[in-house]
């Protein structure tokens, strides 16, 4: 059996180039409608695609009054076969190639989807499970219907799906325009934004958002409650978001006196290493109590 720890991933910073030092397209159906090249980097995600060396694991977000499991985030991890571990940070934003990043992001819900069909099959009690999907791939209308196919293909709804868009100007721009999200919510799929309220987007732009749930950056939470001034704004935060009406989930819950300070809002949900760190396999992660 693999075993990983989550916690100590190696970060190969200099290890691949940006896009300056471009490779060329090869292999893809559509490469005539799309002239950009793969970064070195791209290209080796997609050849670690294809060997198998990426793998999802799955945290929890709790409900902050009782502390019961609501909510399930996967993630992406690659088994790097030269570096090791590599968190999403090291390869997931300098996917700027549309292709590579659909690839990644439908790798994400086919395996997903795997699981929760397995859990469906042993008769467990499922919760939705948020996965990261950049603003440029969520919103194309063909995304939706790859959704749906590989949801249908694996007998799991599509409602227990949740795709979660990380904070930009670009992601809040799209998310602000209801023709771009009707086919998620066709579909029925739940819609995040994640890792907001770190400067990435528009405060102006936040009431025109689709969105169901808002994931709070976790950097917010870093100095509550010891810091008076961050009290007072994650605590606007909260209750802006509550006026919205969206679901809240706090992220970066690392200490007792956090979640204490956060019993205020009892409707909020927190995830952190508090509760639980990210765990390989749907079915151990949705049978995790609360970690002492």
């Amino acid at each position: 059996m693999l075993t990983l720890d989550y916690e100590k991933p190696v970060s190969p910073a200099t290890t691949f180039g940006t896009r300056n030092a471009c490779v060329e397209q090869a292999d893809w159906d559509d490469s005539r409608d799309d002239p950009m090249a793969l970064s070195e980097l791209e290209s080796r995600v997609r050849e670690g695609l294809r060997a198998g060396e990426f793998h999802l694991v799955f945290q929890g977000a709790y409900r902050t009054a009782s502390g019961a499991l609501a909510r399930l985030e996967a993630q992406v991890r690659w088994t790097h076969p030269d570096y090791g571990l590599l968190l999403p940070g090291i390869f997931m934003m300098p996917l700027e190639h549309p292709q590579v990043a659909r690839e990644m992001a439908l790798f994400a819900i086919d395996g997903v989807c795997r699981e929760l069909r397995d859990c469906l099959s042993a008769k467990m009690a499922l919760l939705p499970v948020a996965m990261t999907v950049p603003a440029q791939v969520a919103v194309l209308e063909s995304f939706a219907d790859d959704l749906t196919r590989i949801a249908r293909s694996h007998g799991v709804p599509v409602n227990l799906l949740d795709i979660e868009v990380p904070d930009s100007a670009d992601a809040a721009r799209l998310l602000s325009l209801r023709t771009l999200t009707d086919g998620l919510r066709s579909a029925g799929a739940g819609i995040s934004l994640g890792k907001w309220g770190n400067g990435a987007s528009s405060l102006a732009l936040l009431g025109a958002l689709d969105v169901d749930t808002v994931t709070i950056a976790p950097e917010l939470m870093a100095a509550v409650p010891r810091d008076p001034r961050a009290c007072m704004v994650i605590s606007a935060l909260l209750d802006l978001l509550h006026a919205l009406d969206v679901q809240v989930v706090v992220n970066g819950v690392e200490t007792q006196a956090q979640l204490q300070w956060l019993s205020t809002w009892p409707e909020a949900l927190v995830q952190g290493f508090l509760f639980s760190r990210p765990k390989a396999g749907l079915a151990s992660a949705l049978a995790l109590s609360r970690e002492s």
